[in-house]
């Protein structure tokens, strides 16, 4: 099969309503080049017709764009000897949203969902030499408006409510860290795909055995034969059937086994068995080797279509059984058998405009997951299904995906042809996607179940029901699971996230959005631990970003706290008096931009840490699993903005990535204060025991060591014990500094500081840094310091950041990059 890339020779322009469709096309004047895939935005920016809205307050000027219609053209030439093939069909990939297609002037499609990709045969229409092919983008707003209409306004929580009617991203309608940008255009590749044969299709599941010893491989391949006209008359048949050959290569490269299978009935199948597999593990469990399926199509010499697949050899499950000394059931993955603790982030699209973001973009976001110790990414219900950039990047790294189906926070229709592109869309994607040994479990949407609780609407003992005030039910209770059933019988599917049935926020069944903290009550966030969950799927804590990404879209003279800028870059409803709060509550106040960011940041990280390390507490071992999985909203930006990202829109860390990289070690120590002491735990979570030293140390303020209390521990794999209470001796405003020890060298530390810091007086702490090197720095304190931040500006990468430094403990840091440059410090006054 040749595939002719559509990417140049490409023309848009908005459509005026008032003239003749067809002569608006035909205008030779108007029309601006582009390249695709790119929407109408993008064009229009290279283009210098509009000024990029990720910048000062120009969203508000873009508003237009998605309220018109739009015309993409292109003109290009195709070879004569191409129209000899069996068919020659039009593929794209993905249309954003609402479009029609003409070729060469006769109509050929008409598409509405930006999820489902388009492919049209085209031969009879094509011509060698010149052609045409002319796309109308009509506005998404209008179309949708025009369905509300007729159907009803549905409740929502963030964007405009219309939304719901339309099969499109839905956080392109704003959300509340992302702006309004309705997109339209082509935004996946468009193609000609030349052939007499084609692999329609590959199912190739890889089942891991109980005991881990074998693994199988049940390859369905569906074929297409458009050939057969072309077959002459008296030739041998023999000579003119369509084989397909199948091989199977390990980690290493060497063959497994191959074999070729003819076709028959448009279909052929093999099943590869595996003895003693080497098997896929998660990010910190082991190595990620992967096995490669090649599928080739030949008749008689002629090679005619392939297929290249990478997948993972592993056995998943997801476990919900009770516990034995706690209310409820768990919710734990499973991989080869081992209980996962899964702590991660939720994934947002890493860009308003979707085409634009790169497979090194997807990989440079993944690795830094993977580098902060994250074992899940939760691909989130209002964005996108993802590049196959992203998911291979996660089967790479280790990172297993929740992923979402494309719902969010709203109640949606469930009429018949909602219900048919809904289905058209989750079969596209469902066969896309499973073969990534990353892809964990299917979920129908997110808080769609628990908006309907909030009004009242839902009632599990009631069938759903299409005509119900809750009419989407039918989709997640029948017609996704259905889908998942019959093309990935593999994996679990949830019908929504949070979900456990009655309740759809549960802290003993199910998954749980813990945001008590932020959201509802603006409970402080030294609470965390109470808001615990049988799995965590999101929590969070907004700040600022970087001072080079506030300067990337705001000017100097808004460079300030409370600037017009600054707060329209904030999307989050009240967000700017909570992030406020917060720092007023912990804090003293601060007046410059600098200290403005630093504080915002500070509480960002205090708070997921407390988050982390009183979650991660309950990773009880067997029995006692009272919560398998933290997932912090969320780990990236779609534009330059203040959020709960703790890595923004220019790939710069937050200091809270620092903290959770820490907390979500092997090994992580855990402290709260309790009665007249401090209660402390700690974590193996590595898959053997562990013969450790714990060392407690309780300092003054002014670096007076006051006591030392060492114990030596046999950590159980793969789970968190209890250490007891300790006391904190001598009263007053006392610092515990907890280390964890093995083999002599430190694996964990942790500080308990008393509260709110805005009351304490913190003397100079005094620090030394030395710079061993280039990139080593060795750093040291004569008294207690909090929240120690480095930065040297972009292109560094720093082991650890955001310090609490003791006494008597030094701490060497790799910054990697960092050659001559100079080194910011600053902590916590």
């Amino acid at each position: 099969m040749r595939s002719v890339l559509l990417a140049q020779g490409w023309q848009l322009r908005q459509r005026n309503l008032d003239q003749p469709l067809e002569q608006e096309f035909a205008k030779d004047a108007g029309w601006i080049a582009t390249s695709i895939p790119a929407s109408a935005h993008e064009a229009l920016i290279a283009a210098d017709r509009l000024q990029d809205p990720f910048i000062g307050l120009n969203e508000e000027g873009a508003q237009w764009i998605g309220e018109c219609d739009w015309l993409y053209r292109c003109r290009f030439e195709l070879a004569e000897e191409l129209l000899d093939a069996g068919s020659i069909a039009l593929c794209c990939d993905g249309l954003d949203t609402i479009a029609t297609a003409w070729l060469n002037g006769i109509q050929i499609f008409t598409s509405d969902n930006m999820f489902v990709p388009v492919r049209t045969e085209v031969r009879e229409l094509l011509q060698p030499g010149a052609n045409e092919l002319r796309i109308l983008f009509e506005s998404a707003v209008r179309i949708g408006h025009q369905r509300e209409q007729i159907h009803g306004e549905m409740a929502v929580w963030n964007g405009e409510a219309s939304r719901v009617y339309v099969r499109k991203a839905q956080y392109h309608y704003g959300w509340d860290w992302g702006p309004t940008l309705m997109t339209l255009g082509p935004w996946r590749a468009v193609r000609l795909e030349v052939s007499d044969a084609r692999i329609v299709e590959v199912e190739c599941p890889a089942i891991v055995a109980p005991d881990l010893q074998q693994a199988i491989v049940a390859v369905q391949v569906q074929i297409e034969d458009m050939g057969d006209t072309l077959i002459p008359l008296g030739a041998q048949h023999a000579a003119h059937r369509l084989i397909v050959l199948m091989a199977l290569h390990g980690p290493d490269g060497q063959l497994v086994a191959a074999t070729s299978v003819v076709v028959e009935e448009n279909s052929a199948a093999h099943t590869f068995l595996i003895e003693a597999p080497e098997l896929w593990w998660p990010n910190g469990y082991g190595a990620q080797p992967r096995y490669t399926l090649e599928v080739v199509l030949e008749r008689g010499q002629e090679r005619l279509d392939q297929r290249s697949y990478k997948l993972g050899m592993r056995r998943l499950a997801l476990i919900q059984e009770p516990l034995t000394n706690q209310p409820g059931t768990t919710f734990l993955f499973q991989i080869n058998n081992t209980p996962i603790f899964c702590g991660g982030a939720n994934w947002i699209p890493a860009d308003s405009f979707t085409s634009r973001i790169t497979p090194a973009h997807y990989r440079s976001l993944v690795e830094q997951a993977a580098h902060a110790n994250m074992v899940m990414l939760r691909v989130w219900g209002g964005g996108i299904y993802e590049d196959d950039a992203f998911y291979e990047a996660c089967d790479d790294l280790g990172l297993l995906v929740w992923q979402d189906f494309m719902f969010a926070c709203g109640l949606y229709p469930a009429t018949e042809w909602f219900q048919q592109s809904v289905r058209a869309e989750a079969e596209a994607q469902v066969r896309r996607l499973r073969h990534h040994p990353s892809l964990t479990i299917w979920c129908g949407n997110n808080e769609d179940y628990q908006l309907a609780n909030s009004l009242g609407r839902y009632d599990i003992t009631s069938a759903p029901d299409a005509s119900s005030s809750f009419p989407a039910r039918v989709i997640y209770e029948e017609l996704l699971p259905a889908v998942c059933a019959a093309l990935d019988p593999t994996r679990p599917y949830r019908r929504g996230s949070p979900y456990d049935g009655i309740d759809a926020n549960s802290s003993i069944e199910g998954d749980r959005h813990a945001w008590d903290v932020w959201n509802w009550g603006i409970a402080p966030y030294q609470d965390y631990p109470r808001f615990v969950g049988r799995f965590v799927s999101e929590f969070g804590m907004a700040a600022l970003p970087d001072m080079a990404t506030i300067e990337s879209f705001a000017s100097p003279e808004e460079r300030h706290p409370g600037s017009r800028t600054i707060e329209y870059h904030n999307k989050a409803t009240d967000g700017v008096r909570r992030i406020a709060s917060y720092m007023a509550d912990n804090l003293r106040p601060v007046a410059d931009l600098d200290g403005y960011i630093y504080a915002s940041q500070f509480i960002q990280a205090e708070a997921l840490a407390s988050a982390y390390r009183g979650w991660r507490r309950h990773w009880g071992g067997p029995g006692g699993y009272a919560c398998a999985g933290a997932l912090v909203w969320q780990i990236n930006d779609c534009w330059p903005v203040t959020s709960w990202a703790i890595i923004d829109y220019w790939l710069r860390p937050k200091a809270a990535y620092y903290v959770v990289r820490r907390e979500l070690a092997t090994f992580a120590i855990g402290m709260a204060r309790h009665a007249d002491g401090m209660l402390a735990w700690v974590v193996n979570g590595s898959t053997v025991e562990v013969l450790a030293l714990f060392e407690l140390r309780t300092w003054t303020l002014m670096g007076e060591l006051v006591g030392v209390e060492r114990a030596e521990l046999l950590l159980p794999a793969n789970q968190a014990i209890e250490l007891g209470q300790y006391g904190l001796g001598g009263g007053g405003e006392l610092v515990c500094d907890a280390r964890l020890l093995v083999d002599g060298s430190v694996v964990a530390r942790a500080s308990l500081w008393p509260e709110p810091f805005k009351y304490l007086h913190l003397p100079d702490p005094m620090i030394l840094m030395d710079i061993d090197g280039s990139e080593t720095i060795r750093l040291r304190t004569v008294r207690p310091a909090k929240g120690v931040l480095l930065s040297a500006g972009d292109g560094v990468e720093w082991s650890d950041n955001m310090l609490d430094l003791m006494p008597e403990d030094e701490q060497v840091i790799t910054a990697q990059g960092l050659a001559d440059r100079p080194i910011a410090i600053r902590w916590l006054t």
